[in-house]
């Protein structure tokens, strides 16, 4: 099932947004097309659907819904990723789903949105992948095709031993107990008055953790660092 939702006229980026529940992908489907820079929005209820359409043309970003309980929408973002090794995806799901964070991102997803995020989150998550205000992608680098043993993307150690196809390695930053700890409560969804009132420490210090972990990482926001974090094994 694909429906397309159009801003007039025509113009900017093109989204395509999978997810099996017609609520959530309706849902982000009507935030994303509020975006200046994104023309077009496509949803598609299915992974049949998804990979027939990304035969005959690619999006300039596709946005994959994930569930703790079920692998599927997973398994559709590792199927585009092994498809189309240089297609931009992120992983949409709840903040306290780790473990599909880890496994998209080592299968080569460039980072994640929270399911609540806000129109302006989700327009900062599309610059993340290189989306620009104009709604182009400068550069499209195709990376080769991870090495994938076809099972099932939460299988054993599958999402451990295939390697990113977004960056080259980077060496382990060495992170404080503090830095880690917020990393952590990012990687969770919480906000910088959440991991402050957690620790006992004022947002400020927050900040100032934050700051000092993202120049460690050479991240810009916090969804880069999540995945950077994940993608170095920084994280478990």
């Amino acid at each position: 099932m694909i429906d397309d939702r159009m801003r007039a006229p025509v113009q900017g980026a093109t989204v395509w947004v999978y997810d099996e529940r017609r609520r959530v992908r309706d849902d982000v489907a009507s935030r994303l097309v509020a975006l200046p820079f994104v023309g077009r929005v496509e949803v598609v209820g299915d992974a049949q659907s998804l990979m027939a359409r990304l035969a005959t043309r690619t999006p300039d970003v596709l946005v994959v819904g994930t569930q703790r309980a079920v692998d599927t929408g997973l398994s559709a973002a590792t199927q585009a990723l092994r498809s189309h090794p240089g297609l931009p995806v992120l992983v949409l799901g709840a903040p306290d789903d780790a473990e599909s964070v880890r496994a998209a991102v080592a299968f080569g997803a460039r980072g994640y949105l929270r399911w609540d995020a806000s129109a302006i989150e989700m327009g900062l998550g599309l610059s993340r992948v290189g989306l620009r205000a104009d709604g182009r992608i400068p550069q499209q680098v195709t990376a080769p095709a991870p090495a994938w043993s076809g099972a099932a993307p939460l299988a054993g150690s599958a999402p451990t031993t295939v390697r990113s196809t977004v960056r080259e390695a980077a060496p382990a930053a060495a992170l404080s107990m503090r830095e880690m700890q917020v990393l952590t409560g990012m990687s969770q969804g919480k906000s910088n008055a959440q991991i402050g009132r957690e620790l006992y420490l004022s947002e400020d210090t927050i900040k100032t953790h934050a700051r000092r972990l993202f120049r460690k990482l050479g991240a810009k926001d916090r969804a880069e660092a999540v995945a950077t974090g994940f993608r170095r094994g920084i994280m478990t």
